[in-house]
C-alpha cells in the first residue's frame, strides 16, 4: 500500500514538473511570436514614414517654395484631418506633412513568403521646440508619430506598436 501511494506520488510529481516544463515553452513561443509581430509593426511603420517624409514640410512649401522660409509664422499651420490620403488607399492628394494628421485609418499588408499580414496604422502630426515638446504654434520641426497594431478581431499586440521621428523643415 505504501508503495502504491509513493508510486503514485511520484507520478504526479512526473507530471506537475511536465506540465511546468511545457508552460514555460508556450511562453516563450509566445513571446517569440510576439517579437516577430513587433518587427513587422515596425517594418510597416518606417514604410509608412518614409511615405509621409516624401511629402513638402508644409503646404506653404508644397511645389517648393520661391524663397526659404524662416519665420515659422509663415507656414500655414493646416492640419487635415481624416483625409483618405492616396498613398494609403484614399482618394485624397496629401502633399504635405501635416496632411496625414489623423487620417483615416489605412490597413496595411507585411507580406512574407509563407503568409501575409495586416496592420492597421494610425497617424498623428504636430509640432515640437527644439526641447522636443509638444507645441500648438508652427516651429520648423513636426513629430510624426505612427501606431501599428495587427488587424482582426483578436489582435495578438496588447497595445499598438508607437513609431516617431521628427522631421525638420532646415
Amino acid at each position: 500500500m505504501q508503495q502504491t501511494l509513493l508510486a503514485l506520488l511520484a507520478l504526479m510529481m512526473a507530471t506537475f514538473f511536465n506540465f511546468n516544463q511545457m508552460q514555460t515553452e508556450l511562453q516563450k513561443q509566445r513571446q517569440v511570436v510576439r517579437s516577430e509581430m513587433e518587427q513587422m509593426a515596425l517594418g510597416v511603420g518606417m514604410q509608412t514614414m518614409e511615405v509621409i517624409r516624401a511629402r513638402a514640410f508644409d503646404e506653404a512649401t508644397v511645389g517648393g517654395a520661391k524663397e526659404r522660409i524662416t519665420d515659422p509664422s509663415k507656414f500655414k499651420n493646416s492640419f487635415e484631418t481624416g483625409m483618405a490620403c492616396q498613398a494609403f488607399g484614399g482618394s485624397q492628394t496629401c502633399d504635405s506633412v501635416g496632411d496625414f494628421h489623423n487620417m483615416k485609418p489605412s490597413t496595411e499588408t507585411f507580406e512574407t513568403p509563407e503568409f501575409d499580414m495586416e496592420f492597421t496604422v494610425e497617424v498623428e502630426v504636430h509640432y515640437v521646440d527644439a526641447s522636443m515638446q509638444k507645441v500648438s504654434g508652427p516651429t520648423f520641426r513636426k513629430e510624426v508619430v505612427i501606431y501599428i497594431q495587427d488587424a482582426g478581431d483578436d489582435p495578438f499586440l496588447t497595445e499598438p506598436i508607437r513609431f516617431s521621428e521628427v522631421l525638420s523643415y532646415y
